[in-house]
């Protein structure tokens, strides 16, 4: 921890895996910056778990095909998730978080994401992605798990999904009140 009472965290570059440090002030309310980063990580698993390579991992790591067709779905930490090619969805107690691929868009129960008021919906999907980015490095290999995000893109800035997770679910803590953390 920094004297100015800042919170560091940074995202350290892998072997040819160019991801920008990152610093998080304590005192970072601006919703919108931290909406946007909750965005861009489950845009970027979503992205990867809609090939069809990585579906076969997903089954592997425990999801199970639905009733829809292209669909599947897991319980996690008591939240029902469902990953199709359009959409990610989570519902759970707290609400239901829906990511839509097509406009980017990121929703809980119909109304615009608040990282202060659905933040239990937001680490329970954020944990689910940090464990299965794990399950994937312990199984295939930490190359092979930072191999598949070249292939889903052309960015050179790509997420790493583990450390983003970790950094993510730090910031989301910061807002929990005081007498609610876990």
């Amino acid at each position: 921890m920094a004297k100015d009472g800042s919170l560091s965290v940074c995202v350290a570059k892998c072997k040819s895996f160019d991801v920008a440090a990152s610093v998080v002030s304590r005192n970072d309310t601006d919703e919108s910056v931290l909406t946007s980063r909750i965005a861009t990580v489950i845009a970027t698993a979503h992205a990867q778990w809609s090939a069809l390579a990585e579906r076969r991992r997903l089954r592997a790591f425990g999801f199970r095909p639905a009733v829809e067709p292209g669909v599947l779905k897991r319980e996690w930490r008591g939240a029902q998730i469902r990953i199709s090619v359009t959409d990610v969805s989570a519902s759970g107690a707290t609400g239901s978080l829906h990511y839509q691929a097509a406009d980017r868009l990121l929703a809980v129960d119909g109304k615009p994401f608040s990282p202060a008021e659905h933040r239990e919906i937001a680490d329970t999907v954020l944990d689910l992605i940090r464990e299965y980015e794990r399950w994937v490095e312990a199984r295939e290999g930490r190359e092979e798990r930072i191999q598949r995000a070249r292939n889903i893109s052309r960015d050179r800035r790509q997420v790493n999904a583990l450390a983003e997770t970790r950094r993510l679910q730090r910031v989301l803590q910061q807002l929990a009140p005081a007498h609610g953390r876990r």
